[in-house]
């Protein structure tokens, strides 16, 4: 009940006195069209969101091939006729 009240107490304050809700600097300044400072404050936001995306899926990757690799050495070494292929062509169809 408390944090329903704030919110509403919030949002009034907000829409009465537009000041209150004013971006920061930074916020603000970004928004500008046609500015290069801007541009280049958006590419670096963009390019600190994407590495961390970046390394965990390298991460998830390398984990995935090593562990293909070893299932692979496993069962004997990768098998020329896949599951796929035996699906696609059947022996008894042919008529071999």
């Amino acid at each position: 009940m408390l944090r329903g009240c704030f919110s509403s107490a919030l949002l009034a304050l907000a829409l009465l006195f537009p000041v209150v809700a004013w971006p920061c600097a930074v916020c603000l300044t970004g928004a500008s069209a046609n500015d290069p400072v801007a541009d280049a404050f958006n590419w670096s936001v963009l390019f600190l969101m994407a590495a961390p995306y970046t390394i965990v899926g390298s991460i998830g990757g390398w984990l995935a091939y090593a562990h293909w690799r070893a299932a692979a050495k496993k069962n004997g070494g990768l098998k020329r006729e896949t599951p796929v292929a035996r699906l696609a062509w059947m022996d008894k169809e042919s008529g071999r």
